[in-house]
């Protein structure tokens, strides 16, 4: 009795192999980008909240102070991304921010097109000044409203 091995399963899992392996990668990827993402944003939103608590000083001043207490990404937490632009800007009433940041892919080496060797992110948060006295007379009128 002789044995005749066939090469289909050869075929096709060399076939099959790649693409495996390029999804898992890029599951992988996705999840490094959706942390950094999320790093980037949370720094961006507690900086903002952090700026509309401040009251009775100048914009430079705020914009030094909320920059040095709260910068995640800044402290090496991001796992691909390397550069994040945060503006912020300070009015009268409101404080806003936008972030925006990019993540190197693997692909960078392999194509030439920016599109796909970089993707990229970007949010942008508002608050309104905290203002002690409108609260006070918020929390009076809802205790009105209320009936004591």
């Amino acid at each position: 009795m002789k044995y005749k091995l066939h090469g289909y399963m050869t075929v096709e899992a060399a076939f099959l192999m790649p693409m495996v392996w390029f999804s898992l990668f890029f599951f992988i990827f996705a999840g490094f980008f959706q942390y950094d993402r999320c790093v980037a944003e949370q720094d961006g939103k507690m900086i903002v909240l952090r700026a509309s608590e401040m009251r009775g000083k100048d914009e430079a001043s705020v914009i030094r102070t909320v920059m040095e207490k709260g910068e995640l990404a800044g402290k090496k937490k991001l796992l691909f991304g390397d550069n994040v632009q945060k503006e912020l800007r300070i009015t009268k009433d409101r404080v806003k921010i936008k972030i925006s940041g990019k993540v190197n892919t693997i692909l960078g080496g392999f194509v030439k097109d920016e599109k796909l060797s970089v993707f990229s992110y970007g949010a942008e948060y508002e608050a309104k000044k905290y203002d002690p006295v409108q609260a006070i007379r918020i929390c009076r009128r809802i205790e009105n409203y209320a009936g004591n």
